[in-house]
């Protein structure tokens, strides 16, 4: 008789539940696979873009401007731009101070050391924009006040002095750790970053796009250069800072937001003290603990402190922002650990996966995925964990370090669709983003070998995927950025991907079957096989015994023979070139042999 499996697209795979307790067509493991289109697949590989990244990039970011495409990448000490064929530094650059108070008239301004400053170019101070004409020993000359539209004003002595424009003195490395990371956000076109031991950064805007000549700086009207904050987050027309420090001293409950920004420009003032402006700060204190990120829902902001979610709504005037409490016990693991999706915020918790839909907050991991994920996290880098969406697959990838991994190499992956999980392997990533990743290194038809039957790729398929959202990742392991789903193998080298499923009973638990046959329904690229095993067991507590691999070529072959009798029983389907497939189904032939005793004892 014939006992099919079908559907096996339908739950995925469970780890935390026995594998005799689950449905026939649940799996019980499985690596680098994904649940589409009621079938199992695996995973496609991935492969370097861009040029090397100049230093190891901690985060990434996409950023488009018209016909202008951009990748940013964070180091630890320097920020860098892709354009598409090549990387540009655009690391803030090392400031000077005023040696002496100026007025609003003033065509000669001197700094404490102006060695490091052009001969000409463009400065500015406090938030006024100012070009210079010549350099005499600490003198800058020529200086035309009020240029770019910025009123001259009265600047005191010891004030910073910032160069701008195409103007270059030396990079002011930055001093962010593998830890806190940074955390970006977008503001009217604006990108902001900050990573908590720093001011927050800007790349400029002119006439609303950046440029490769003019880099990154401080924040426009930043309270104080002593003034930090863990997270920053673009809300309506705020942006909002989260986790502060001020002059040394830490307040990880504030929330601090600025006035209304316009288009293209960063907020004109955070002083919460000045009532004709939209300022304001609130301290979260209903729990001890601290706030990690934020992340807008809606017309809401959804706070995330470590043992609690806040929600921030707009009001108006005179308070502009309301809080409330959303969930008084669960909290965010780490920074950049949420991750929008159309159902709400998918979010790594200290203790589970969540979703979060603005009203009531879902476990996700339990009796499936929990105890996989949260007994294998290396505690002492939990902080690298992150969740990113991949909105063409509707997944959500929760990225952590598994076992002695320092960074991110094991994801557990959540189909928002169809409810179902699986794993996969990760190349010690400290981020994943989406965005546009043109690979222009294909093969030609001349460089092919292969015939047309046996080539695992797609005839065509990457000139449309070029022009694509792709995730894209960055690893700490090297200076590499790679984009995913892209061939079969992993930046060339050839993957291990397998679904498997035992405690299978095969209909009465307490009677003895002999499998004679797995008929498999798959696909496979190309004229190549993959392995199958079968595997038995009189028992639960008996450790399966497996029998294969069996090279399966569904070209040539219908059926795997095996000889195998048990009560319990499993099968795996595993691929280890360069080579994708999709299961459809399988079914076991089989022979009731009659019933017999069940458990071992001693």
């Amino acid at each position: 008789m014939l006992f099919p499996i079908e559907n096996v697209g339908q739950i995925g795979i469970i780890r935390d539940t026995p594998a005799y307790e689950l449905p026939p067509n649940a799996f019980s493991n499985g690596n680098n696979v994904r649940f589409l289109d009621n079938g199992v697949r695996k995973m496609a590989g991935y492969s370097e873009v861009f040029a090397t990244c100049p230093f190891v990039p901690f985060k990434i970011l996409p950023a488009r401007y018209g016909s202008s495409y951009y990748w940013l990448a964070f180091g630890l000490n320097a920020i860098a731009a892709h354009n598409g064929s090549t990387w540009t530094d655009i690391t803030r650059q090392a400031t000077g101070t005023l040696n002496g108070a100026i007025n609003d008239t003033v065509t000669t301004v001197t700094l404490s050391d102006a060695s490091s400053f052009p001969t000409s170019g463009y400065i500015m101070i406090d938030s006024e924009k100012m070009s210079y004409s010549g350099k005499s020993s600490n003198d800058l000359t020529g200086v035309t006040r009020g240029w770019s539209s910025t009123t001259a004003a009265a600047h005191d002595n010891g004030a910073v002095v910032t160069p701008i424009g195409a103007t270059s003195t030396t990079d002011n490395a930055y001093s962010a750790t593998a830890d806190e990371n940074w955390r970006t956000t977008v503001i009217g076109n604006l990108i902001v970053a900050t990573n908590g031991l720093n001011t927050p950064q800007m790349w400029p805007l002119s006439s609303g796009v950046p440029s490769l000549s003019e880099p990154m700086r401080e924040l426009d009207n930043w309270p104080a250069t002593t003034t930090y904050c863990k997270s920053i987050v673009s809300f309506r027309s705020f942006l909002v800072g989260l986790n502060w420090t001020i002059g040394g001293v830490e307040y990880p409950s504030l929330v601090k937001w600025s006035n209304e920004a316009t288009a293209y420009s960063a907020p004109s003032s955070w002083d919460e003290t000045r009532a004709d402006l939209s300022c304001g700060e609130y301290e979260l204190t209903e729990s001890p603990g601290k706030i990690i990120d934020a992340l807008p829902l809606g017309d809401t902001l959804q706070i995330y402190k470590d043992d609690m979610i806040v929600i921030q709504t707009w009001i108006g005037s005179p308070f502009i922002f309301a809080f409330k409490t959303l969930s008084p016990n669960i909290g965010l693991l780490a920074k950049n650990c949420v991750a929008e999706f159309d159902k709400g915020h998918f979010f790594i918790g200290n203790s589970d996966c969540y979703w979060n839909n603005g009203q009531t907050v879902t476990a996700l991991l339990p009796n499936k995925m929990r105890r996989q994920m949260f007994d294998s996290i290396n505690g002492d880098n939990y902080k690298k964990c992150f969740a990113t969406a991949d909105y063409n697959r509707t997944e959500m990838i929760a990225a952590y370090p598994e076992g002695d991994s320092t960074y991110c190499n094991k994801a557990i992956v959540w189909n928002w669709s169809n409810n179902t999980f699986t794993m996969r392997d990760l190349p010690a990533l400290t981020d994943i983003q989406m965005g546009v990743s043109q690979i222009t290194s294909g093969s030609t038809w001349n460089q092919n070998t292969q015939i047309w039957n046996v080539s695992s790729s797609i005839w065509g398929a990457e000139n449309y995927g070029n022009v694509l959202n792709n995730l894209v990742f960055c690893s700490a392991g090297d200076t590499k950025l790679y984009r995913d789903n892209y061939g079969n193998t992993e930046d060339g080298t050839a993957m291990t991907s397998y679904i498997e499923r035992t405690g299978l009973t095969l209909g009465d638990p307490s009677s003895v079957k002999h499998v004679r046959a797995v008929w498999p329904k798959i696909d496979v690229t190309g004229d190549n096989t993959i392995n199958v095993y079968v595997g038995t067991q009189l028992s639960p507590e008996d450790a399966i015994k497996w029998q294969g691999p069996t090279p399966f070529n569904p070209n040539t072959m219908s059926k795997v023979s095996c000889r195998n009798s048990g009560k319990y029983f499993g099968v795996k389907f595993e691929s280890t070139t360069d080579v994708d497939w999709k299961l459809h189904g399988f079914e076991f032939e089989l022979v009731n042999a009659g019933r017999r005793g069940s458990r071992a004892y001693g």
